[in-house]
């Protein structure tokens, strides 16, 4: 009654309150009951499959022990670096053009692995043999104006040689007559009566003398004229030799256009084997001389760009082997360099960051190499040598058998403190082992 009483004081609604009344009281639950009942079934399972195995070891007798066993030996151990990289060719070339020609075909696309020798490209050497005609008739027109005074100074030479023969002759006759006339005045001097007959003599054969040197003095003067004339037209040996280098650029301008014509005939050929990455030549444009057509980068000598944090650099080194893995084949390479500066850079997350720059050069690229795509590349960083080592296995099944103890320790203090409460308590995972 006094429970009926409590229960309906705390129930302000009356109608509320005599349903309340009219409710059996609740009764607690045996938590405790039921997981005793759970430890002791558990533990009854354990003590018949204990006594159920112990009664088939016994029927059957005691079983061989197997034990695997595994040796601990010496060994070397590996330490390496896994990264990516582009792949770069090591040799690069710009084909220019041999001469200033149109083009007549192209005979590779940009991607095209060639050759060293392979035809490129071929030129319309049209213009290039009208070139060459042109150089030839103007060197052979300077030939033939070099001919033509190399001969005219030579008529003018020998002129000039009877000009001075004649100049000598008459010189030798003037001074002869005037000899006659002075030794005929010294004559015609010493005569006493000039109306005498040997006076008029002397006279007249004076007066003769004298009009012959007047003659001879003349000629003289006509000849030294003809002898300086033709002197002038004598070309000398400096001027022979202007008239040679007068010639030579002509010459040179038939060698050039000749070469030229020859380099268009053969067209453009590969100087390396490659792979053609860029092409700028196109059929019927005019390409200028030393202008690029294409550029190759060989295949023969390639490497991998790797960029090295300043983590990595510390243990990458040249001279390191590497190998590097592209489209599914694995290539073997050496680090060849590493750059001595640092470039900027941007990190995964964004961040600026720096990086150097180190090449690992290919031992035997092929054809299969696609220079500019990423390759994988793992650099051995370090190798020991005769380290004692065991196999993973033991380590692995080590660990487990502990992880296996260890539960089977927090098992036994779960049943051992519900069954008992003997207080068996294990502090940590750690420290069951």
């Amino acid at each position: 009654m006094e429970t009926k009483e409590l229960m309906a004081q705390n129930v302000q609604d009356p109608a509320q309150a005599g349903e309340v009344l009219l409710q059996p009281p609740k009764r607690p639950k045996k938590k405790r009951s039921i997981k005793k009942i759970v430890l002791l079934s558990l533990a009854g399972i354990a003590v018949l499959a204990l006594a159920g195995n112990a009664v088939l070891s016994a029927l059957r007798g005691p079983l061989p022990t197997y034990v695997q066993t595994q040796t601990a030996a010496a060994g070397d151990i590996s330490q390496s670096l896994s990264t990516t990289g582009t792949l770069t060719s090591g040799q690069t070339v710009v084909v220019p053009s041999p001469v200033t020609a149109p083009l007549a075909e192209v005979k590779v696309e940009a991607g095209q692995i060639v050759n060293a020798g392979d035809l490129l490209a071929t030129f319309d050497t049209e213009p290039l043999e009208r070139a060459y005609r042109q150089a030839s008739a103007a060197y052979e027109s300077g030939q033939l104006q070099k001919s033509d005074a190399l001969t005219a100074s030579d008529s003018a030479q020998a002129r000039f040689n009877d000009a001075a023969a004649n100049l000598n002759n008459l010189a030798v006759q003037k001074d002869k007559a005037s000899a006659a006339v002075n030794s005929l005045t010294a004559q015609y001097e010493t005569l006493a009566d000039k109306q005498s007959e040997e006076a008029l003599s002397v006279k007249a054969a004076l007066d003769a003398a004298a009009a012959d040197l007047a003659n001879q003095q003349q000629a003289l003067s006509a000849a030294k004229a003809t002898y300086d004339a033709e002197k002038q037209a004598v070309l000398s040996d400096s001027a022979k030799r202007q008239l040679e280098l007068a010639q030579v650029p002509s010459s040179l301008s038939v060698q050039s256009a000749k070469e030229d014509l020859a380099r268009g005939r053969d067209g453009v050929t590969a100087p390396i084997s490659g792979v053609v990455t860029s092409l700028s030549a196109v059929p019927g444009s005019s390409a200028a001389a030393y202008g690029p057509l294409c550029t190759i980068q060989s295949l023969s000598d390639v490497y991998v760009d790797v960029a090295l944090s300043r983590y990595d650099l510390e243990k990458v080194k040249p001279g390191q082997s590497a190998v590097v893995t592209t489209l599914g084949r694995t290539y073997t390479g050496t680090v060849a360099s590493i750059d001595a500066m640092a470039t900027a850079g941007a990190s995964a997350t964004g961040t600026a960051t720096a990086y150097v720059h180190a090449k690992v050069q290919l031992d035997a690229p092929d054809g299969d190499i696609k220079l500019g795509l990423e390759a994988n590349v793992v650099i051995a960083t370090g190798e020991a040598k005769g380290v004692l080592s065991l196999p993973i296995s033991v380590i692995t099944l080590g660990i487990f058998y502990l992880v296996v103890n260890t539960l089977m320790l927090y098992i036994a203090a779960w049943l051992a403190n519900g069954l008992f409460g003997a207080g068996f308590y294990i502090a940590s995972f750690g420290s069951a082992f």
